[in-house]
């Protein structure tokens, strides 16, 4: 629950994390031509029971995980 709120409370992004964050979303196809930027921080709440393999995005075409 802690983690979930400390999102709440950082400071907005700077122009480089806004940017750095928006190449993760374009490569693995999650951006629009309505949203070309992502300005919110992605949060993962992943169950206690995930293995490494799953978190990272593993699997026959690997790519980042998603909220």
């Amino acid at each position: 629950m802690l983690a979930k709120r400390l999102v709440t409370i950082l400071p907005d992004m700077s122009i480089e994390e806004i940017l750095e964050i928006t190449k993760i979303y374009s490569i693995s196809g999650l951006t629009s031509e309505k949203a070309p930027y992502i300005f919110k921080r992605p949060f993962l709440s992943p169950h206690h029971t995930i293995t490494p393999v799953s978190l990272v995005g593993g699997g026959k075409n690997p790519r980042p995980r998603r909220n």
